[in-house]
């Protein structure tokens, strides 16, 4: 139990023994294998930091935090599902410039902001950059579980978009040219005679063409070799039709590469086609309680 002092500075218990008690639950509301899951917490405010940091060890999760977006950059993200708990006002680089410079470097993780200032413009330009949540203080317990689980879903369910996408890359980078060319056109709904006609090659050899297609991406029929065309996003700006002399797969990781688009589509930017908004039941003991700070 968080002492009466501390409860007076930031208006918030922490109820360790009852915590316990409803383990199984709490548990319950966040996705498996969670306890690999890491949040880090940045806000300058240490008691705030302490309060977060017990709140999320009472349900089973690593947490790490920080007094500053500084200290935060210097350490070394985990290969594991995350989120980042972020305050919006902090010394130096503010919260929602802190976001923007996240996204420039392609860092992609789910961000739960938290002000005690907040206003409609403030929170619209959050939630417009990706946020998973914005809590204005005080905030419930309960809500700041909620948007954690949904945030560490969020970020496992890219993480293992991102391992599909860079499966199938590896198999679409041992497709010649002239089948890679073929594999756009088929996917994108030609006929084999249309095919061949499209690219001077005889329908025969189309023919031939998408069957060591189908064999090297694995694919049992065209409905998987679409799916796996969707996944590199074949038949977005970056892989639009050119002739096989002129095709080519970038080694690098450009803004246009499919896989920096899967990347970026898995963020789920709008919170609408993220994970369901749904509230789980994570702390029903705790319910009644607000994290006053």
């Amino acid at each position: 139990m968080v002492s009466n002092g501390t409860r007076h500075k930031i208006g918030a218990a922490l109820a360790h023994p009852a915590a316990s008690a409803g383990k199984s639950s709490i548990d319950a509301g966040f996705p498996r294998n969670s306890q690999d899951a890491v949040v880090f917490i940045v806000d300058d405010d240490v008691a705030v930091r302490e309060a977060l940091h017990s709140l999320l060890q009472d349900v089973r999760l690593q947490a790490e935090v920080f007094g500053s977006p500084t200290e935060f950059l210097a350490s070394k993200l985990p290969d594991a599902a995350s989120c980042l708990v972020l305050d919006i006002r902090l010394p130096g680089v503010g919260g929602l410039d802190f976001q923007a410079e996240l996204a420039r470097a392609n860092i992609d993780i789910p961000i739960i902001f938290m002000t005690g200032y907040a206003d409609i413009p403030m929170a619209a330009r959050a939630m417009k950059a990706g946020a998973v949540d914005f809590l204005t203080k005080p905030f419930r317990e309960q809500d700041m579980l909620d948007a954690v689980a949904i945030a560490i879903e969020r970020d496992r369910i890219r993480r293992e978009g991102d391992k599909v996408a860079s499966g199938m890359r590896a198999l679409f980078e041992t497709l010649s040219p002239r089948e890679r060319e073929v594999m756009a056109l088929v996917t994108s709904g030609l006929m084999n005679k249309q095919v061949a006609a499209k690219t001077g090659l005889a329908e025969s050899t189309v023919k031939i063409h998408r069957g060591q297609v189908m064999r090297k991406m694995g694919a049992k029929s065209l409905a998987d070799l679409i799916k796996v065309a969707e996944i590199l996003d074949l038949h977005g700006n970056s892989f639009q039709h050119r002739p096989s002399s002129q095709l080519e797969v970038a080694s690098g990781a450009r803004a246009s590469d499919p896989l920096v688009q899967i990347a970026k589509r898995g963020n789920c930017r709008e919170r609408s086609s993220a994970v369901p908004q749904r509230k789980l039941n994570l702390l029903p003991h705790f319910a009644g309680r607000d994290f006053l700070f």
